[in-house]
């Protein structure tokens, strides 16, 4: 299984619905893909019109008070072999719990995609999902560009050294001006973050749409419902990447090792 968190510099860069799209791309590739939501907002609910307090539906915080089988609050959607596991918390109030059970049921799952999607601010909750996850992938906005690289590089370095946790490449979402972003500047950035920049993705209006809440729309998944748009190209090029064969994984057990962070001796 490949686990695989999305990290962001601050709100409203994507990072739910890139982890959503970029399920659905995966699991149309025959790949079984579990969503974990790690975000109280329930972002991941509502574009796959899933509401799991309206259905009395087990929640991934149940699972750890409880101690039970973390395969009951594994959900189908409405996208053939894409799952979704809702949690009635924060990422980050796992730590209240206990981080280690909640690290041995997520790394028990058995599927080909584990996404985990982290709410902001991050904090806590990217550390805890960087800690769980093999790889991670920043996402940068054109919005408060300087305030998402530093972050970036703040990010790779925790992820990379202390939590063990691959940065894949880089993610640049809700691009307003492409001519910013030619080749000469995104190859300085690679750079400077020392990772390739996998998609550049434009602002899109049908996709902003996508999360709902604009008068009368509904949410919806994107990827299904706009057909091959460039969007949907793009989150192709993110799905296609993670597809083919991804660098070793630096850390063998993600549960010793936050053990070992967490709870030294």
């Amino acid at each position: 299984m490949k686990s695989v968190t999305f990290a962001v510099s601050k709100g409203g860069v994507g990072k739910s619905l890139i982890t959503v799209n970029v399920g659905a791309a995966l699991a149309e590739r025959s790949n079984k893909v579990i969503l974990v939501e790690g975000d109280p907002n329930r972002p991941l609910q509502t574009i796959l019109g899933f509401d799991a307090s309206q259905k009395s539906a087990l929640t991934l915080d149940e699972v750890i008070r409880r101690d039970t089988e973390i395969e009951e609050a594994l959900y189908p959607t409405n996208f053939d072999n894409l799952f979704l596991m809702p949690s009635g918390v924060s990422l980050q109030d796992y730590f209240e719990m206990d981080p280690i059970i909640f690290a041995k049921k997520l790394t028990s799952l058995k599927a080909d995609f584990l996404l985990i999607d982290v709410p902001f601010p991050l904090g806590k909750a990217a550390f805890l999902s960087m800690g769980i996850c093999e790889y991670f992938i920043p996402i940068l906005t054109e919005d408060e560009f300087v305030l998402c690289v530093e972050s970036a590089i703040d990010t790779i370095r925790l992820g990379k050294y202390l939590l063990k946790c691959v940065p894949l490449g880089f993610v640049l979402n809700r691009i307003k001006n492409p001519k910013k972003f030619n080749e000469d500047f995104v190859r300085d950035l690679e750079d400077l973050l020392e990772i390739p920049c996998i998609t550049r993705i434009r602002e899109h209006s049908e996709v902003s749409k996508s999360y709902g809440g604009v008068g009368s729309q509904k949410a919806f998944l994107a990827y299904k419902k706009l057909g091959k748009n460039e969007f949907t190209k793009r989150i192709d090029d993110v799905a296609n990447f993670l597809a083919n064969e991804l660098p070793k994984p630096e850390k063998k057990d993600s549960v010793e090792l936050l053990q070992r962070i967490l709870k030294p001796t």
